[in-house]
């Protein structure tokens, strides 16, 4: 049994979290091309962000033996109003905890209270190749949408981006239910629940880990 010292959990972003944050995210934007900006935010910059996620969406963190190792958000597919029902996604898992079940922890909670929100369709924009994030995506149930040749030049190359999509089963009829309630609408009893699975899911992936 996990003590209080190395125990995994799967909770909300916090502001103290920014640093850690920005750690995970910067190899990601210096060494390689699965985000394609190359310019590595401050962490004032992480903090706005979060704040402005979580005014709609979820921004999740990931946290083992108290060190936050990785994390997930979900923003503005597009800006009509049209597309409210849609929601992109970002994870970054640190390098040295990847193979761990931490994506799919992550992910687990995120999907679930998007679903809560009322959120419909799920997009993941991929650079490819990129094996264990389509695997990811494709165990979710995604489906490939589109892949954009040579659409993103970083790094002295081009490279080619994959666009995945996700039906959220069961979703809210938007006729009927109306637009995507923000994370503060939400019924704090069903969002601790889906955090406290998510972190039990987490810490038995550990545990087959450790063994």
């Amino acid at each position: 049994m996990n003590t209080a010292e190395n125990a995994a959990e799967i909770r909300m972003a916090e502001i103290d979290d920014a640093r850690r944050v920005l750690a995970i995210y910067t190899p990601y934007v210096t060494e390689t091309a699965l985000t394609l900006t190359s310019t590595i935010p401050s962490t004032e910059q992480v903090v706005q962000t979060m704040l402005d996620v979580k005014k709609r969406f979820p921004y999740l963190v990931c946290r083992i033996n108290g060190n936050v190792v990785g994390f997930a958000y979900a923003s503005r597919q597009h800006p009509h109003e049209a597309h409210s029902w849609n929601a992109e996604l970002s994870i970054f898992i640190d390098p040295e905890f990847q193979g761990r079940g931490i994506a799919t922890a992550l992910y687990t909670a995120l999907f679930q209270i998007l679903k809560l929100q009322g959120y419909c369709n799920l997009y993941a924009v991929i650079t490819i190749p990129n094996k264990p994030s389509v695997a990811l995506h494709r165990h979710f149930g995604f489906k490939e949408l589109v892949v954009m040749e040579r659409s993103g030049f970083k790094l002295n190359r081009w490279h080619d981006i994959l666009w995945m999509e996700m039906k959220i089963p069961g979703c809210h009829d938007p006729a009927e239910h109306g637009l995507p309630l923000p994370l503060n609408q939400l019924n704090n009893n069903e969002l601790c629940t889906i955090l406290a699975m998510s972190t039990a899911l987490l810490n038995g992936a550990q545990q087959k880990t450790a063994r």
